[in-house]
């Protein structure tokens, strides 16, 4: 199985989930899933390279700081991600290098307006072969 990620409906709003092998290509498949929400990723070119490093007590809410961590770079510097690369992980840490470009309003069109990565509904669980992940983005 391959890393993938999805959205689904929930009330006001909106859930993202993930499938994947491992740990890492989870987190990579909630980082690029967030990221399609916040805008497309086949229109964000791979011009620049971020590292990013996140810690948390635990797995689960190391999701949800890692995806705000991704939501704050379009937030606070208008960087559009086009694809995350996670480099090492465990229970309580990730570092991941992230690739995209500023955000450019005559090419990208945005989509839904994220406020906040939430705790409602959260899921990180390896099931059978795979590891799931499950967050509600609040829009």
């Amino acid at each position: 199985m391959t890393k993938h990620c999805r959205t689904f409906e929930h009330t006001a709003d909106m859930g993202l989930e993930a499938r994947a092998d491992s740990l890492a290509e989870m987190f990579e498949a909630m980082g690029e899933g967030l990221a399609d929400v916040i805008c497309p990723r086949q229109s964000v070119k791979k011009q620049k390279t971020l590292q990013i490093q996140v810690e948390s007590e635990n797995v689960e809410a190391l999701l949800v700081d890692f995806l705000a961590e991704l939501l704050g770079l379009f937030n606070l510097e208008k960087f559009l991600v086009a694809g995350v690369k996670v480099k090492r992980i465990d229970e309580t840490s990730v570092a991941a290098e992230v690739t995209g470009e500023p955000f450019d309003p005559a090419r990208h069109e945005l989509g839904d307006e994220i406020k906040a990565v939430t705790y409602h509904q959260l899921k990180v669980a390896r099931e059978g072969d795979e590891w799931i992940g499950r967050v509600i983005l609040d829009i």
